[in-house]
C-alpha cells in the first residue's frame, strides 16, 4: 500500500510539468517503508507489540527493531514470542537489505516462506513455531553469511534443499518437527562450521550419508522420530569427535551399536532407542573415564540387543537415565549398576533378567523411577529398597519374586505407583502401606497375599 503511494506521488510529481518536485527514498527511508509495510500485513497483534510503529517515533525506536550506529539502518528485527499473526511479505522483510537477525519465532505466521535473497548481511534467521507451509525456498542460499537458520515447529514440506550446503558460514542448522521428507542431502557434509544438527520429527527416510561423518565440528545430531536406517560407521570416534549429544531414537538403525562410541569422551547423552540394533551392548561404554565423567542419559530401550548387562556400566557415576527396558538382555544384573547414585530414573523392565535384586541398589537414593517389572527376577525384594526417599514409582510386577511385601515399603512418602502383581509374594499384605497417602495406582494382584498385618 505505502508502495503504492510512494508510485503515485512520484507520478504526480512528473505530471506537475513546471512546478519543481524532488522525491528521494534514502537507505532508511526504505527501511522504514518496509516496517510499515510489514506492519500492514499483520492480522492480530494481541499484545499491541507494534503499537509504536508510526512516523511520529524514529522507527529505530520502534519495539523489536535495532539500527546501525553509523548508517542508522536496520539490522536486527526481533519480535519472538508476540502471537502476531499474518502473512510474511517478500515485499517487506526482502527491502531491509542491512539485516543481521532476523527473530520472528513463537508467533501465528501462516503461509509460505517469502524469498529473502536480497538480505546478503543475514546472520540469524528464525522462524521457528508458526503455522509456515510450503517448501523450504531454494533462495535462502543467497544468503551466504547465515551462521544460524531456525524453520522448526512448522508445517514445511518436501525436501531440504540442496543448497543448503552452500552455506559454508553455517554453525547451526534446525529443521525439526516439520513435514520433511526424501534423503539427508549429502551437500550438508559440506558445512564445516557445522555445531547443531536437528532435523528430528520429520518423515525424512534413507541413511546418514557418509559425508556427514566429515563434521568434526558437530556436536548435537539430532535425527531422531524420522525413518532413517541401515548402520551405524565402526568409526564413529574418529568421524565426530566432538560430539556430545547424539539424539537417532526411533528409526529403523540395525547392525552392533559400535564400539567406538564409547571413546567420544564429550558425549553428554545417547539415545539410541526404539530401533532396530542387535548384539551386545559395548563394554567400550563404561570403560573410559573420560565418558564417565560425562554421560548422563543413556537410552537403548526398544532394540534387539541381548547378551548380559556390562558390570563396568558402574563406572558411569554422573549417570541420571538409565533405559535397557525392551531388549533381549539376560542374566543377572550387575550390583556395581549400584553405583549410579546420581541416578533418578532406571529402567530394566521387558527383558529376561534374572538372579535377585542387589541390595546396593538401594544406594541409588535419588531415584525417582524403577523399573524391573517382566523379567525372571526371584528371591525377596531387599530391605535397603527402603532408603529410596525419592521413589515415585516402583515396578516389580511380573517376576518370579517371593517371600513378605516388605513393611518398609510403606516408609516411601513419596510414592505413587506400586506394581508387585505377577509373583509369589505370600502372608499378608503390611498395613503401613496406607502411610502411603501420595498413592494413586497399588497392584498386589496374582500373588498369594491373604490378609493384612500390622
Amino acid at each position: 500500500m505505502l508502495v503504492a503511494l510512494f508510485a503515485a506521488l512520484v507520478l504526480l510529481c512528473y505530471a506537475a510539468g513546471n512546478i519543481h518536485c524532488v522525491v528521494a527514498v534514502h537507505g532508511n527511508d526504505s527501511d522504514m517503508l518496509a516496517l510499515l509495510e510489514f506492519k500492514d500485513a499483520i492480522g492480530d497483534d494481541p499484545a499491541g507489540v507494534l503499537s509504536s510503529w508510526n512516523k511520529t517515533t524514529p522507527f529505530c525506536r520502534w519495539n523489536g527493531v535495532k539500527c546501525g550506529r553509523r548508517e542508522h539502518r536496520v539490522t536486527a528485527l526481533e519480535l519472538a514470542g508476540q502471537n502476531l499473526t499474518g502473512r510474511l511479505a517478500a515485499a517487506s522483510l526482502g527491502n531491509l537489505s542491512y539485516l543481521h537477525l532476523l527473530d520472528l519465532s513463537g508467533n501465528r505466521f501462516s503461509g509460505q516462506i517469502p524469498r529473502l535473497n536480497s538480505l546478503r548481511k543475514l546472520l540469524v534467521l528464525n522462524l521457528s513455531n508458526n503455522s509456515l507451509d510450503g517448501v523450504i525456498p531454494d533462495t535462502l542460499t543467497n544468503c551466504s553469511r547465515l551462521r544460524q537458520l531456525d524453520l522448526s515447529v512448522n508445517g514445511l514440506q518436501g525436501q531440504i534443499p540442496l543448497g543448503i550446503g552452500l552455506l559454508s558460514e553455517l554453525s547451526d542448522l534446525v529443521l525439526s518437527l516439520n513435514s520433511l521428507s526424501g534423503h539427508i542431502p549429502s551437500e550438508l557434509g559440506k558445512l564445516s562450521k557445522l555445531s547443531l544438527l536437528e532435523l528430528n520429527y520429520n518423515m525424512i527416510s534413507g541413511e546418514i550419508p557418509r559425508a556427514l561423518f566429515n563434521l568434526s565440528s558437530l556436536q548435537i545430531l539430532g535425527l531422531e522420530m524420522n525413518s532413517l536406517g541401515k548402520s551405524l560407521p565402526s568409526n564413529i570416534r574418529y568421524a565426530l569427535p566432538n560430539l556430545q549429544w547424539l539424539y537417532l531414537g526411533d528409526n529403523m538403525f540395525q547392525g552392533n551399536i559400535p564400539a567406538s562410541l564409547g571413546n567420544i569422551s564429550r558425549l553428554h547423552l545417547i539415545d539410541l532407542s526404539e530401533n532396530n540394533f542387535s548384539g551386545r551392548i559395548p563394554s567400550s561404554l563404561g570403560k573410559l573415564s573420560n565418558l564417565s565423567v560425562n554421560l548422563q542419559y543413556l537410552l537403548l530401550n526398544t532394540n534387539n540387543l541381548s547378551g548380559h548387562i556390562p558390570s563396568n556400566m558402574g563406572n558411569l557415576q554422573q549417570l541420571t537415565q538409565l533405559d535397557l527396558s525392551y531388549n533381549n538382555l539376560k542374566g543377572k544384573m550387575p550390583p556395581s549398576l549400584g553405583n549410579l547414585q546420581r541416578l533418578v530414573s532406571f529402567n530394566l523392565s521387558n527383558n529376561n533378567l534374572q538372579g535377585d535384586i542387589p541390595s546396593k541398589f538401594g544406594d541409588l537414593q535419588q531415584l525417582v523411577w524403577l523399573n524391573l517389572g517382566n523379567n525372571y527376577l526371584h528371591g525377596e525384594v531387599p530391605s535397603s529398597v527402603a532408603n529410596l526417599q525419592q521413589l515415585v514409582l516402583l515396578d516389580l510386577s511380573h517376576n518370579n519374586l517371593s517371600g513378605k511385601v516388605p513393611r518398609s515399603l510403606g516408609n516411601l512418602p513419596k510414592l505413587r505407583q506400586l506394581d508387585l502383581s505377577h509373583n509369589n509374594f505370600g502372608g499378608k499384605i503390611p498395613s503401613s502401606l496406607a502411610n502411603l497417602r501420595q498413592l494413586s495406582r497399588l497392584d498386589l494382584s496374582y500373588n498369594s497375599l491373604k490378609g493384612f498385618y500390622a
